[in-house]
């Protein structure tokens, strides 16, 4: 996370990790910029929603199942039952907001079964 944070600050110039959230796949959630600061994620977007990265390369493989459901359950579900998050809440992949190829092939083919999956940004 250090090693994050020191290239979005030193390369990028970002105040902090742009990310609000960040998945390892040792199955922790680590805190980026949080609930209270607006990201840095994704350009014209940040303030409104929060930025969940997942740690690697995910273009031809996903991140393991259970950093996944950490995300689309535990965490949402923490977010929403806690008033951060609006129980209407629409998922979107990082590539559909920018030209990037996050969050990789693969796991943006994954996210896209998933239920709260929205194919055009409003």
């Amino acid at each position: 996370m250090r090693s994050m944070q020191r290239y979005h600050q030193q390369t990028n110039g970002w105040s902090d990790i742009g990310y609000s959230f960040v998945a390892g796949s040792d199955g922790n959630l680590y805190e980026g910029r949080g609930w209270n600061w607006v990201g840095a994620h994704t350009y014209g977007y940040n303030s409104r929603g929060y930025g969940v990265s997942f740690i690697g390369d995910y273009t031809s493989t996903l991140p393991v199942t259970s950093a996944m459901n950490m995300v689309r359950y535990d965490f949402t579900s923490c977010a929403v039952n806690g008033g951060r998050l609006s129980s209407s809440y629409s998922l979107y992949g990082h590539r559909q907001a920018t030209s990037t190829d996050c969050p990789g092939n693969a796991f943006y083919r994954q996210i896209q079964t998933w239920e709260r999956y929205q194919s055009y940004l409003p």
